[in-house]
């Protein structure tokens, strides 16, 4: 039996069959409401404040900036909107609607919400561009932030092409045009894929995560809201969370997620190096197959991470072949795979809509294997192959 390869790490990370088993086991002594104040209730917030702790560990962070969410989308919904709502827009002149800047390569967790907020008349959109490597153009950038600029949000690591921008510095840049700016950062795709103990002393007021993209339970997030930082909450019923997100706990998806943050750790270096490996072992390979162009090149990116084309081959043959093979492999955000159009990364950095429906992602989880590329790479000239011979 053929064993398969996993290779779509940025649309969810698997996990593992003993994770099931560490959570199952810890659920059985925790399993009351984090809100009760009897035996079982107590034991539950303490499970719900250790997972809090070690999240926080993550970011170099304390456990009371941490708040846990449904998801990074929910995350993302709530810095965007609460930070319009909280009224840090005060300082917008009289008559005019608070300024938003994003950029044009966001998940749609931010760029659809900041779009739905400048539809209702909440704030006036601006929208930054980004170079063909992927990078945040910040001369533009910085033209865009004015004393009305509310928030700024971008993305930390792009979930497509894995380019990373420089995270610390784009914040610092942005403090020094507008000191009451609130700077909010999708780092979904850097948790898990790189050291973020620094989170917490750069200039960055919010994050978004997501549990799923580290090997825990779907369907729970969290947003790291700086000390001092308020936000107009989300959902609104209760006094969870310290008041910020109301609605009982996800006490399965939160004691998940931090048996993973505590297990990253440790295992963060060893995760780096294996997807490292296999990044450039395949990044080499790909050089050997004709009009292969591969996107991001020239910028900093995730260390698991690859997105390229193929001239005249379909992106979708390259998937079907990978997938009959057991090889797992994407074309891009999941979130909208099911939507057959160009990506709007790859056309905001320059590409055609062809390239931008036809382009594949390969993302290695921490297990990965140099040996697992050759696999790839075969199916990958099988492919083209038949592409120029049927042409």
């Amino acid at each position: 039996m053929i064993k398969p390869i996993y290779v779509d790490a940025n649309g969810t990370y698997p996990i593992k069959p003993a994770h099931y088993d560490a959570v199952a086991a810890a659920l059985k002594s925790v399993d009351g409401n984090p809100s009760s104040i009897h035996a079982p209730g107590r034991n539950a917030k303490i499970a719900l404040e250790d997972a809090r702790t070690a999240v926080a560990r993550l970011l170099g962070a304390t456990a009371n900036e941490i708040i846990f969410t449904s998801g990074a989308t929910e995350a993302n919904n709530f810095a965007l909107s609460g930070s319009l709502r909280a009224g840090l827009a005060d300082m917008k002149p009289l008559g005019e609607a608070p300024r938003i800047v994003v950029t044009a390569t966001e998940h749609a967790a931010v760029i659809e919400t900041a779009k739905a907020l400048s539809e209702r008349g909440l704030c006036e959109l601006q929208i930054a561009p980004v170079s063909t490597s992927g990078q945040i153009d910040l001369n533009a950038l910085e033209s865009l932030i004015t004393p009305n600029t509310a928030l700024v949000s971008y993305l930390a690591a792009n979930n497509e092409t894995g380019v990373v921008q420089a995270t610390a510095d784009v914040a610092r840049r942005i403090r020094s045009l507008n000191n009451k700016v609130h700077i909010h950062v999708d780092a979904v795709q850097l948790l898990g894929k790189s050291d973020l103990s620094w989170l917490a002393s750069s200039d960055i007021d919010s994050a978004a995560f997501s549990a799923h993209k580290i090997g825990s339970y779907k369907g729970v997030g969290a947003l790291y809201l700086r000390r001092g930082k308020k936000l107009t909450p989300l959902v609104t019923g209760g006094g969870q969370e310290r008041g910020r997100r109301a609605g009982t706990e996800n006490m399965p998806g939160i004691v998940s997620f931090g048996i993973r943050a505590r297990e990253l750790l440790s295992e963060l270096p060893l995760m780096i190096a294996n997807m490292t490996a296999a990044r450039d072992a395949l990044l080499q390979e790909l050089k050997s197959v004709p009009d292969a162009v591969i996107h991001g090149l020239n910028s900093e990116r995730l260390p698991n991470t690859v997105n390229f084309h193929i001239d005249g081959v379909a992106g979708d043959d390259i998937l079907l072949n990978l997938d009959i093979a057991s090889i797992y492999a994407s074309s891009g955000s999941a979130c909208s795979s099911s939507v057959a159009r160009p990506s709007h990364v790859l056309t905001a950095m320059g590409y055609s809509d062809w390239v931008a429906l036809n382009s594949v992602r390969v993302s290695f989880t921490g297990d990965a294997a140099v040996s697992e590329v050759g696999a790839i790479i075969r199916i990958i000239h099988e492919v083209r192959q038949r592409s120029i011979t049927h042409k």
